[in-house]
């Protein structure tokens, strides 16, 4: 039988591309300044521009009254004027760098959300190979599961076992980030960290960056705790990469003909 070895090759590609393309993004954003600023905002102004300037022809189409249209014209332009002016400034202001800012912040919030899903897809790929590696794994988790004979016979006997690896391996993944590593620790052998110290401190941190991206996704964003940082930016590259790299290592030592250090 031929076995693929699991390499997180394609992982760490991702990741190095996914870190280019975000940095590339901020040095653009904080590069933007005087006309780039200019031309940016005198285009993001054309869409209402064009609203007004249609509704105005749609106006002058059934309203006799030639004088009210040229007044409501008028006022409308005026009072877009003012609108555009404070919330899309052509001259220098605060609103400009509250505006990079407020990029940042977004740029830092998406990395962080995408970082975070492919560390979970990743952790649930090399659970998937462990068990693939050794199946008898299967059952440290409800040994006394009662399994319908028929899921035993109907397909055949390894469609059943993928079966209740995908179905062990979407359990995990529901675990909290906490009992995430325990498992890994105890059942799959296969730690965060090799000091069970310093994997409670990557596991701490780790659960926060996790909670963040909770609330990005499903509560306020405009809340202060949903604020991504740059230093969760870099906390999330170096351990959303340093612990699958550790598993990989202790599973090289205990499956080698299912992973690969390459």
């Amino acid at each position: 039988m031929t076995i693929n070895k699991f390499s997180t090759k394609r992982y760490g590609e991702q990741s190095q591309q996914f870190s280019l393309s975000f940095d590339l993004l901020r040095h653009a954003v904080t590069e933007l300044k005087g006309q780039g600023i200019r031309r940016f905002m005198e285009k993001m102004r054309l869409p209402e521009i064009n609203k007004l300037n249609k509704a105005n022809e749609a106006l002058a189409k059934i309203e006799p009254d030639k004088s009210l249209v040229q007044w409501l014209a008028v006022r409308g332009k005026d009072r877009l004027k003012k609108k555009m002016s404070r919330d899309l400034p052509v001259s220098p202001t605060l609103r400009w760098a509250e505006y990079k800012g407020q990029a940042r912040l977004a740029l830092n919030s998406s990395e962080l959300i995408i970082r975070i899903a492919l560390f979970e897809a990743l952790l649930k790929d090399i659970h998937r190979q462990a068990l693939v590696a050794k199946p008898q794994l299967l059952s440290l988790c409800k040994p006394n599961r009662p399994v319908p004979m028929k899921n035993l016979f109907q397909g055949g006997f390894e469609r059943f076992k993928l079966s209740e690896i995908d179905r062990q391996v979407r359990e995990m993944d529901r675990l909290k980030t906490k009992e995430k590593a325990k498992f890994f620790r105890e059942r799959l052998k296969l730690p965060w960290h090799e000091s069970l110290g310093e994997e409670r401190d990557i596991v701490k941190r780790v659960d926060e960056l996790i909670n963040l991206r909770h609330i990005l996704v499903h509560s306020d964003h405009s809340s202060p705790s949903a604020f991504v940082t740059d230093s969760d930016i870099k906390d999330a590259r170096i351990l959303l990469q340093k612990i699958p790299k550790n598993c990989i290592w202790a599973a090289l030592k205990i499956y080698p003909d299912y992973f690969s250090r390459i």
